[in-house]
């Protein structure tokens, strides 16, 4: 599960520090979401623990995409699915300093990348790479949610 949060034009990703194989990687942050929950309390409980922010899971979006690399806690193939994001709109966040910080639980750096520049960041999770380029493309065609932005 993989969180779009997208404000003035920039999307915000993360830094994996753990698990050690997918450390280093830029990703969109995201959470398994156990058996029995829901997709959305994952997120929100994910934003709220490691980067002590509320957030707002508005839809999903795009399609799902499998994780050749990335099994889940029960051994099984990862997929990557997209929910649409917003941050509080009282909100004051230094998107340039890279606000909201992580705790260093599963992420150790924190960017917002433009949509136009999305290789500004990196090395990243392929599947997260090619996710970014399409939520941009989403966001670009869509009035509402550069307005809600």
């Amino acid at each position: 599960m993989g969180a779009a949060v997208v404000r003035d034009g920039r999307l915000f990703v993360a830094r994996r520090c753990r698990p050690q194989a997918a450390a280093g990687y830029w990703e969109l942050p995201g959470a398994e979401v156990p058996p029995d929950g829901s997709e959305a309390s994952a997120l929100s409980e994910l934003f709220t623990v490691e980067f002590g922010i509320d957030i707002r899971c508005v839809d999903r979006i795009l399609s799902d995409r499998l994780l050749m690399s990335w099994p889940t806690s029960t051994g099984d193939q990862g997929v990557l699915r997209v929910w649409r994001c917003q941050l509080p709109s009282q909100s004051t966040l230094d998107l340039d300093a890279g606000d909201p910080r992580p705790n260093l639980t599963a992420y150790d750096e924190t960017r917002w990348v433009d949509l136009d520049d999305i290789d500004s960041a990196g090395p990243w999770r392929e599947a997260d790479r090619i996710t970014s380029f399409e939520i941009a493309d989403t966001y670009w065609a869509d009035e509402w949610w550069q307005y809600a932005d």
